[in-house]
């Protein structure tokens, strides 16, 4: 028999819907969570609190596996990579997400923009004036987020990537967190409503805090669930959208790898109607608080950005080959020649113009001394092969007729 969500049962169903969820609920197969929500109909709290629970079927742990499977494959593609090119292909992904995580909450931001930023934070060059410089500092140093403990982390989070970024009177106004009700909107209805007051928003965080440090529940499935109740307590008037994605994120990092955490907000931004229909989904009163299809929908999601990510690596580590080819059969180029073309060419492969090295990066990577790193450049420019494109710091790209050249 086909597993539906009890809304629908509702529906079609009525007479068996009671029985069908004390089943569900009480089931061997149940992950209960702890966590307690009123529904939400209509931008409204409706009926008693109800705890959220997971039915582990099969769809979900054919996921999960699929998920851990594709996680090792990654890391593989991602060893046979020129090493050269890894920490620019995780700046290039790390550029998609911030971008994403900002188009999902419907602010204008360009990778130009965040390429910008990014060369800032390296350099160690913050500007607090500058739009986007906690939320590239946090996800550049995604793995450096310890697990949350204290509710004081939820607000250290916030004031690291979205404080400058939220105007003034949407500032938190509580304690930690805001003391006013709040309501989400789709643009034309209200479609939710945050837990408040303050002392209910940190009730409703230290059991979520409870729930991260203690459950059984898998992990992926325990993540998700955090990431939904995060979002139905909405405990800050504006930044809750992008300091969600990142709390996932960050935990997501520890249990699988970087480059899929960096993805998350990526992928969800290709089908946000899916994921806003999930998080609805579960809210709704004829639910039950049942998490089965929101996990089901987020880990969906995730194995998409997944895919997305072996298929890009796939197709770059074929061009590594064309490359190695053309270098090969390069007759009037020396050896520290090549080394520095490839360098160029492997890093353009896998991010693009993006992202070019500089020439103080050229000489970091090859260990090759200032005078010879320019020396090569000028004789690559005087064929035609790479152009100045930046003084400070130096940079030079490659010419696109060559790298057309190269790869056909």
């Amino acid at each position: 028999m086909k597993y539906e969500k009890l809304s629908k049962i509702f529906y079609k169903d009525e007479s068996h819907y009671q029985e069908e969820y004390e089943k569900r609920f009480k089931g061997y197969g149940t992950y209960k969570t702890g966590l307690y929500i009123k529904p939400v109909l209509k931008g409204k709290h409706v009926g008693d609190l109800t705890e959220l629970f997971i039915v582990n079927i099969d769809p979900l742990m054919k996921l999960q596996e699929q998920i851990f499977i594709n996680s090792f494959e990654i890391q593989n593609m991602v060893r046979r990579m020129p090493p050269i090119a890894v920490k620019p292909y995780l700046e290039k992904l790390l550029i998609n997400e911030l971008q994403s995580t900002n188009e999902i909450e419907g602010i204008r931001s360009t990778k130009k923009e965040l390429s910008e930023i990014l060369s800032l934070v390296k350099e160690n060059k913050v500007n607090k004036n500058k739009r986007f410089i906690g939320l590239m500092k946090t996800y550049k140093f995604i793995s450096r987020i310890k697990p949350f403990e204290k509710l004081e982390d939820f607000r250290v989070l916030y004031e690291n990537i979205v404080a400058d970024e939220v105007e003034a009177k949407l500032q938190p106004d509580g304690e930690l967190f805001r003391k006013d009700i709040v309501n989400v909107t789709d643009g034309t209805k209200n479609t939710h409503v945050g837990i408040y007051p303050e002392s209910s928003i940190k009730e409703y965080l230290t059991n979520l805090l409870i729930f991260l440090n203690t459950s059984d529940i898998p992990d992926l499935y325990k993540y998700m669930i955090a990431h939904y109740y995060y979002e139905y307590i909405h405990p800050f008037y504006d930044g809750n959208g992008r300091t969600g994605r990142l709390l996932v994120c960050s935990y997501v990092e520890k249990k699988l790898d970087q480059f899929t955490a960096v993805t998350l907000s990526y992928a969800i931004n290709q089908d946000k109607q899916k994921y806003y229909k999930a998080l609805e989904e579960l809210s709704n009163p004829n639910n039950k608080g049942e998490a089965t299809f929101f996990c089901q929908a987020m880990l969906e999601i995730l194995k998409d950005g997944q895919e997305s990510l072996i298929e890009d690596l796939s197709l770059g580590l074929a061009k590594v080959k064309k490359i190695s080819r053309h270098l090969n059969n390069l007759d009037w180029a020396q050896d520290d020649v090549k080394r520095l073309l490839a360098s160029l060419l492997e890093v353009n492969i896998f991010v693009g113009h993006n992202l070019v090295l500089t020439n103080a990066e050229l000489q970091e990577n090859l260990g090759f001394s200032r005078h010879k790193v320019n020396k090569i450049l000028q004789e690559l420019e005087t064929r035609g092969i790479v152009k100045k494109i930046k003084n400070r710091p130096v940079t030079f790209d490659l010419e696109e007729d060559y790298i057309n050249q190269v790869l056909l």
